[in-house]
């Protein structure tokens, strides 16, 4: 109990940026300055008019992302030329954060804690927002879950996330995940762009739903691989289609880092300007708390005597490779590192002397 306790206070800055996201992103203002374009089932802007269709025929469903789709149009449909490029990235960013999330889930020693279910953690983002959930779900992780000690002392099969029910994860990420983001940014017509962020909105329901049926159809039609190589390959894959998207932005964009991803201080009103602080500080609070979680990892590799000091300076400078590569990148450098530390530790009474 005591050392829960002080693996909570230790993760307390993570609920200070779920708070601050909160805050920052203003749900009210967001559903308040999408009201319009919901109630009309049109989206208008300088450049054109969008009719809002009905995407799931579940009135529970379209009456809860109707006024998100007038949101997301400020980005997807161009009308704001900053919010265009810094959404586009960030949803990108997204893929490896689902990716990660789901073998984390897989890992033996997380069963029964919450990362064993990352599923309800991304769908509640898609309503709440990342930056406010994503935070709340790494210091439950940290709180709950296994301590690197912990796992360093555990059987390889009960650390390791590369397992064969795995082998289709990044594939389904890549179709029901990316290859949406691509059609809501580049389709051809708005009205393609509409239809693919209406069918986005529950992507992390079908990823976690179709992982689950196509891992147990993996299972049991044996399909002979090798689960760390190929999974490793693919994951890599995910990585460079994020730092892709990454530099094509800093190379491309005109406008710079700190106006693309920096959100206003004061009040922001209207749809463009609140949609775009919104998703900024959406953005700001996923990743800063994504990177503390990574510290908080490295720093338990070090308390379990893992690695030297030398490895906490890396990992505190692991945000800076993000202007290089971008956070999604960055997110799987740092833990694929820390990967390649746990399995290689041994079991307490298994070190060769």
């Amino acid at each position: 109990m005591l050392s829960k306790i002080l693996r909570a206070v230790g993760a307390l800055p993570l609920l200070l940026v779920a708070a601050w996201s909160f805050q920052t992103m203003d749900l009210d203002k967001i559903a308040a300055t999408a009201m319009p374009s919901a109630l009309a089932k049109t989206i208008e802007w300088d450049g054109g008019k969008v009719n809002i269709i009905d995407f799931h025929g579940v009135a529970f469903l379209d009456d809860l992302w109707r006024g998100g789709t007038a949101t997301f149009s400020v980005s997807s449909f161009g009308y704001d030329s900053i919010a265009a490029w810094q959404v586009f990235t960030f949803l990108i960013d997204l893929g490896p954060m689902y990716a990660i999330w789901i073998l984390e889930s897989t890992r033996g020693a997380n069963k029964w804690s919450p990362g064993y279910i990352p599923t309800l953690f991304s769908v509640a983002a898609q309503v709440l927002g990342i930056g406010s959930v994503a935070p709340i779900f790494y210091f439950l992780c940290i709180v709950f879950g296994p301590s690197t000690s912990t796992l360093a002392a555990s059987a390889p099969q009960h650390r390791t996330v590369w397992h064969q029910s795995n082998l289709l994860l990044i594939p389904i990420v890549l179709v029901l995940h990316t290859a949406e983001i691509f059609g809501m940014f580049v389709a051809q017509s708005y009205d393609a762009r509409h239809y693919w962020t209406w069918a986005w909105q529950l992507t992390p329901l079908w990823i976690g739903l179709a992982n689950i049926i196509l891992g147990q159809a993996i299972k049991l039609l044996r399909v002979p691989f090798s689960p760390s190589a190929a999974s490793k390959l693919m994951l890599g894959i995910l990585a460079l289609v994020s730092a892709a998207v990454w530099i094509y932005t800093l190379a491309f964009s005109p406008h710079s880092i700190p106006t693309l991803f920096l959100p206003e201080a004061g009040p922001q009103d209207g749809l463009i300007l609140h949609s775009r602080k919104a998703l900024q500080a959406d953005e700001v609070a996923a990743y800063a708390s994504t990177f503390l979680w990574l510290i908080y990892a490295f720093a338990d590799l070090y308390l379990a005597g893992l690695v030297g000091t030398v490895w906490l300076v890396y990992a505190a400078l692991l945000p800076l490779a993000t202007l290089a590569v971008g956070p999604g990148a960055t997110y799987v450098l740092g833990w694929y590192v820390r990967e390649i530390i746990l399995s290689s530790a041994r079991p307490k009474g298994n070190s060769s002397k």
